[in-house]
């Protein structure tokens, strides 16, 4: 991905218990150009957050999960506003 981003916040958690735990994996990152919107009440910069949830019986995988729908979530804002991302960059899937 050539989308530089800042991992903010990264938890995790197991659903069950045992051998076959399922791991739950929410990350929360921001871009590097600190997309901003205007507060309704302040009319102050808000910098935008985006963040993503995963789960897999496999701990890298919920992570991935978590990350790729924080970053999916991302690229869709950006989308809003054409100018600040080329045109190439689209989401991803796991």
């Amino acid at each position: 991905m050539q989308v530089p981003a800042t991992l903010l916040e990264y938890s995790m958690s197991a659903v069950t218990e045992g051998i076959d735990a399922i791991a739950t994996t929410r990350v929360l990152i921001r871009g590097e150009n600190n997309h901003t919107s205007t507060h309704t009440l302040t009319g102050e910069p808000v910098h935008r957050t985006f963040s993503g949830t995963g789960s897999s019986m496999d701990i890298a995988v919920s992570s991935v999960r978590a990350y790729i729908g924080a970053l999916n979530k991302m690229l869709g804002f950006m989308e809003q506003t054409p100018s600040e991302v080329p045109a190439e960059r689209t989401p991803l899937s796991v």
